[in-house]
């Protein structure tokens, strides 16, 4: 499984980041930019090398949510791997 990590904030700067469980980061201009790189990535991924993908996403109340790469959520407890 491939995760990408999307935090609320930016960085130290103005620069959004992705962290990839696979690849490290990558930057962006906006936290827009840096969802859609996650999502495109993420369905890219699944569909080339059969690899599950889970895209998590911090909201403005610090909590972390997770979502498929069609950005559906992904329920608790859910088999993600099955």
């Amino acid at each position: 499984m491939v995760i990408y990590e999307i935090p609320f904030e930016p960085a130290d700067s103005a620069d959004w980041h992705v962290d990839i469980s696979t690849d490290g980061r990558r930057n962006f201009d906006s936290r827009q930019a840096a969802l859609a790189f996650a999502r495109e990535s993420a369905k890219a991924r699944e569909v080339k090398s059969g690899v599950t993908a889970c895209i998590c996403i911090q909201g403005g109340d610090g909590r972390w949510r997770s979502f498929d790469p069609q950005l559906d959520p992904i329920v608790p407890g859910a088999d993600i791997l099955g």
